[in-house]
């Protein structure tokens, strides 16, 4: 979902650094996100995103259709002289929830350690993807306005630098609008200090023998052992702030199938 390219991965406070993995191939994972303080809601603009490009370790792998909430939070207005240029407090967060397809002959989106090089099946594959973005204090001169963030981005545009993720918040303010960090220094990248996605393909049922304290459960007319149905995902990469950008042997992979 980050499209290396243009955006900048923001550096993560180590305290932040809590991912929970996926295993044993099963449901996709989850991702233990970064505080954020949050005053009053601003904000909030729900974009539908087609055709985005994703990025991995070796470059666009699969394309995206998402919807993007993002909420903005007024934290008040500073008194600092050092903010006087942009004195209005904020903080953000967006959530991404939508479907991928992969690009078969591209290098998988995991390049790290064992996953060196490989490229994508060519039986095309695709799945869920969700993810978030969040932002800790930043200041602007102005405050944000309902309406000036886009309700629908097509692929001829989804891709354009002015909607690159990790300045996202920008777009619900008005042009013009000046953004300082908490040094009252520029901030290009809004201060965004947190990101995670997690993608999920090939799912699979299977049936298993219901167990409890490690033995059988048995059906008390058949006495045969009862079954249970487990569904889950054979293929599931993460991609985050906190574990290199899902370049990890452990962060999983999407490989597409023969």
């Amino acid at each position: 979902m980050r499209i290396r390219t243009i955006l900048s991965a923001a550096a993560a406070p180590a305290a932040l650094a809590a991912i929970l993995l996926s295993t044993g191939g099963q449901a996709s994972a989850a991702v233990t996100t970064a505080s954020v303080q949050h005053g009053q809601k601003a904000v909030e603009a729900v974009t539908t995103i087609v055709g985005r490009d994703d990025s991995g370790g070796g470059g666009t792998w699969a394309k995206d259709n998402f919807t993007r909430d993002l909420q903005v939070f007024y934290l008040g207005k500073s008194a600092d002289p050092a903010h006087a240029q942009a004195p209005y407090m904020f903080s953000a967060q967006l959530t991404d929830k939508g479907t991928f397809r992969d690009l078969p002959g591209q290098l998988t989106p995991n390049q790290g350690g064992k996953y060196a090089n490989q490229v994508l099946k060519t039986g095309q594959v695709s799945g869920p993807v969700s993810g978030y973005g969040q932002w800790s204090v930043f200041y602007a001169s102005q405050k944000p306005h309902k309406g000036l963030a886009p309700t629908h981005l097509g692929k001829s545009v989804a891709n354009l630098p002015a909607y690159a993720s990790s300045t996202w918040p920008e777009l619900a303010f008005p042009a013009g609008t000046v953004f300082t960090g908490p040094d009252g220094q520029p901030a290009s990248a809004m201060n965004e200090i947190a990101w995670g996605y997690q993608y999920s393909a090939v799912p699979f049922t299977k049936w298993i023998v219901k167990t409890v304290h490690g033995k059988p459960v048995l059906d008390p007319k058949t006495h045969k052992p009862v079954l249970v149905k487990v569904s889950g995902y054979k293929q599931n990469w993460s991609d985050t702030a906190f574990n290199g950008g899902g370049q990890l042997p452990r962060d999983g992979n999407i490989l597409g199938v023969r």
